[in-house]
């Protein structure tokens, strides 16, 4: 596909210290915060942070939500304590402060010595910077002029890596030389332009009751669900996985107000089996919306709004969920895998020594000399974590931050928000015991706890499978559909 540029920059935004000019189209709006200039364009939300003395301290993007009192924010975010102008007492109360919220967001800090970009648990709202240029934005073509980004396509790369298709940058690398994406659990320190790690600093301590741990999953899940729901009307995604079946049990106080929905294709018969039958077991709200195809110029586009970092099936469905623009809100499941183990092999311990040729098999994408290095130069950082946790933390980081929330401005309406995305939630998934964390039969230990805790009838349907001979026909079925998947599953099992 021949690389582009968007039609416009809906539901993205752009930082610099003076007012920004280049790639910045006139619809944009300006806010200010002490010393830095952000544009927002139509669809992105931002309102004033203050400490609890009223002062204001920085800016948030998107739609940060308190769990704990129901609350999606909106106008100003008033934070409970007075936040401290050193840097060792920062960390504490940004960890205390912001990562105690859910939700898609963003938080910019400026105060003297402190002028920081944070991205929320798993990158949602994602960033990309330029160091020479000292800019940030939501995407790097908002960054880049037509010959600017002509010249600094990693085009050898692109194409190496099959990014069209489902493969993508890792480790802080983008589509563009010089333009460098912003991870989750790390800042950007906007004096230096220099990005560090903020969190994990240490192991996450294991749960001593993995079960009161699955409890804390499903309560924060519920209560983000409840602060949307009061904000107006949700769609919510239903298939025969892991997390749709734990937030429908999370979220059971609230199904009556709740309205479902399941993609319907040939190649979601399974998900469409699991959801119907569910609906019409529990008298859910359901509906199945058809597949639509986006044209030529819609791909482009589409494509183009990522800033050509993330490719596969989403750039020809995308249309598909604009069925649910009758709705402000989808929610859906994203996070979850967080606490599911998904780079790990079986013979994996927290003694596991890996490397970053390692790491990047477990990918399963084709060799790349560049993007090997990125990981290297990350790994330095998690090198003293144990095993199960560095790979957890390549698959949040890696895998979520650089790919899964890369496309995170081609959709931008209506608002997603997944409720299993928050420090909360996965300090309480990475705290589980690994054999609660494996896959079994398609799901996991976890999982499984938390729905029987809420809903436990739900269970009597399989997760992930018919659990019948259709789960044999369904595995030769994808074989035969994406013979090009089978070289990347050996990959990923064996290196």
């Amino acid at each position: 596909m021949k690389p582009g540029f968007p039609k416009d920059y809906r539901g993205q935004f752009e930082i610099a210290e003076v007012v920004p000019t280049t790639g910045t189209p006139a619809n944009a709006r300006l806010q200010a915060t002490r010393s830095l200039r952000v544009s927002l364009h139509p669809g992105i939300d931002a309102m004033s942070v203050e400490d609890s003395q009223g002062t204001v301290i920085g800016l948030i993007l998107g739609h940060p939500i308190s769990s704990a009192s129901r609350t999606m924010h909106e106008g100003r975010l008033r934070l409970s304590a007075p936040c401290p102008r050193t840097a060792p007492e920062i960390e504490a109360f940004i960890e205390a402060q912001i990562y105690a919220l859910a939700g898609p967001f963003l938080f910019i800090l400026d105060l003297p010595g402190l002028r920081r970009v944070y991205l929320d648990a798993c990158g949602s709202l994602s960033a990309v910077y330029d160091p020479l240029a000292r800019r940030v934005a939501a995407t790097s073509l908002l960054l880049l002029d037509p010959d600017s980004a002509g010249r600094r396509f990693r085009a050898d790369m692109y194409a190496r890596l099959g990014v069209i298709r489902e493969g993508w940058f890792l480790g802080g690398l983008t589509a563009h030389e010089g333009i460098f994406r912003l991870m989750p659990n790390f800042f950007l320190d906007f004096d230096t332009f220099e990005a560090h790690r903020h969190w994990p600093v240490a192991s996450i301590a294991p749960s001593p009751d993995p079960r009161a741990a699955c409890a804390v999953i499903a309560t924060n899940a519920r209560d983000t669900i409840a602060a949307t729901l009061a904000r107006g009307g949700i769609n919510m995604a239903l298939t025969s996985g892991n997390e749709t079946r734990l937030l429908l049990a999370a979220a059971r106080e609230m199904r009556d107000d709740l309205h479902f929905f399941t993609v319907s294709t040939p190649t979601t018969r399974l998900d469409v089996h699991t959801a119907t039958t569910l609906a019409a077991r529990h008298g859910l709200d359901h509906r199945l919306l058809p597949e639509v195809q986006a044209d030529t110029d819609g791909q482009i586009d589409w494509h183009a709004r990522t800033g050509h970092t993330y490719g596969g099936l989403h750039v020809k469905t995308h249309p598909t969920t604009r069925q649910l623009e009758n709705r402000p809100f989808f929610v859906g499941g994203l996070g979850g895998e967080i606490g599911r183990g998904f780079f790990w092999r079986g013979g994996d311990t927290d003694a596991t020594r890996l490397t970053a040729r390692d790491i990047w098999a477990r990918t399963g994408m084709p060799a790349d000399d560049t993007g090997i290095a990125a990981i290297e130069q990350w790994l330095g950082g998690v090198a003293h974590l144990p095993g199960l946790l560095q790979l957890d933390l390549a698959y949040l980081e890696l895998r979520m931050g650089c790919w899964g929330f890369a496309m995170a401005y081609a959709n931008h309406t209506p608002v997603h928000i997944h409720p299993l995305i928050s420090r909360t939630c996965f300090t309480a998934m990475l705290s589980l015991p690994p054999d609660w964390r494996r896959q079994e039969n398609g799901s996991n230990r976890w999982i499984r706890e938390v729905i029987r805790q809420n809903w436990p009838e739900l269970l009597d349907l399989p997760i992930n499978r018919y659990g019948d001979y259709r789960d044999r026909l369904r595995l030769l079925e994808r074989a035969l559909r994406a013979p090009h998947l089978i070289p990347k599953k050996l990959r990923k099992m064996f290196g």
